[in-house]
């Protein structure tokens, strides 16, 4: 009787268990790596944000080329995460932008460089915010890392209403009341706290949005900060209790 050829099947079973196993691992180390990240991230965002960006503009330490270094710290959270090309590209896209604007001010051309200054902040915040979207809101186990994540989008959606209401500052006349639109520290400082006081619709009053497009972009920064605490916090529970099912 003719040995059967098929048997020799079962022999590979140990060498796929153990590809499988190495991919697995991979997987977790991967995950770590990305929540350890998003936590590391938050930290230098959150330190840039209301740290350095105020003392600059106040004048009490000199920090030039920060806007760049933000974007590079965006994309370092993309590339930290399986983002998909979508987001790479972007994030490309938004590091070349930032590269161009440090050139164009090297080429004496300020105007050309803060446009592409503005551009890049919102392009690779946005780019930052589908990644850290998907980390935050996406099944799995809840962390502790992933809740800092969501701080971090937070902070990002700030950010991202910076770059739009500076394009608008420049390119709108009368797009604001209290805010002299001139390159400095002072613009970014006063800006982000214009956008984070919408953000927690907090608004003292001291800088007021007269355009209609820059009051609609107020209006939509207020509703996401409004909705998103709400949604972050079901969206976190629900995944707690799918957890704890399986």
């Amino acid at each position: 009787m003719r040995p059967n050829s098929r048997r020799s099947w079962p022999r590979k079973l140990p060498l796929r268990a153990g590809v499988g196993k190495i991919s697995r691992g991979l997987g977790h180390a991967r995950a770590r790596i990305g929540d350890k990240l998003l936590t590391w991230l938050t930290a230098l965002f959150a330190g840039l944000t209301f740290i350095v960006i105020p003392l600059h503009s106040g004048g009490l330490i000199e920090a030039q080329g920060y806007g760049f270094l933000i974007v590079v710290i965006m994309a370092g959270c993309i590339l930290g995460d399986s983002a998909g090309l979508w987001a790479v590209s972007i994030m490309l896209a938004g590091i070349g932008l930032g590269a161009a604007a440090s050139l164009a001010r090297f080429m004496n051309d300020p105007a050309l460089g803060l446009y592409l200054d503005v551009t890049a902040w919102i392009t690779t915040g946005t780019a930052l915010a589908y990644v850290v979207t998907r980390a935050v809101f996406g099944p799995g186990r809840i962390t502790y890392h992933r809740v800092v994540g969501a701080v971090l989008l937070y902070l990002t959606i700030g950010q991202i209403f910076v770059g739009l209401y500076a394009l608008a500052g420049f390119l709108l006349p009368r797009a604001f009341a209290g805010i002299e639109f001139v390159e400095g520290p002072k613009l970014i400082s006063d800006l982000t706290y214009f956008s984070f006081a919408t953000l927690t619709t907090l608004g003292y009053g001291d800088i007021v949005p007269l355009h209609p497009l820059t009051r609609s972009l107020s209006n939509l920064e207020a509703i996401i900060g409004q909705i998103y605490p709400a949604t972050l916090l079901a969206r976190l529970v629900t995944l707690e209790l799918e957890e704890r099912r399986r």
